[in-house]
């Protein structure tokens, strides 16, 4: 219970926080919190899943007509959030590397803005400066 309390919980702060301008979500702190958040989903529910037999029991079947249960359906789902996230970080990166010495800007939702700056900020090496929109 608690775990699903924390990601509903942290969800909910983050959509009041939404609501205002961008510089308000943009920035450290609300990082701080969409990471808290995310890491609530992709392995706080982990954990309901893999505890609750209901999640391997029911199952939905996918495009190519195969069967997959919640429990591994999530599974996936959480692998596929840092493959996702990993990939925009590359081509963010190579996208510079072809462009030398132009601003390059990057528009995604605010939960991938951490992990973006994380995953940047360890390939890049003080290759190329990173700026808020607002500097």
């Amino acid at each position: 219970m608690k775990l699903y309390e924390n990601f509903t919980n942290t969800t909910k702060e983050l959509m009041k926080i939404a609501e205002l301008s961008p510089e308000n979500f943009n920035n450290a702190s609300t990082d701080k919190i969409a990471e808290g958040r995310q890491n609530a989903q992709y392995s706080g529910l982990l954990k309901i899943t893999e505890r609750r037999p209901e999640f391997a029991k029911r199952f939905v079947v996918k495009p190519n007509g195969e069967k997959i249960s919640y429990r591994d359906g999530f599974k996936l789902m959480c692998g596929f959030w840092d493959l996702r996230n990993q990939t925009m970080a590359k081509n963010i990166y190579k996208t510079a590397e072809t462009h030398p010495g132009k601003k390059i800007v990057v528009l995604t939702g605010f939960l991938h803005r951490y992990y973006l700056l994380k995953e940047l900020k360890r390939i890049n090496k003080n290759t190329y400066i990173i700026k808020e929109f607002y500097d």
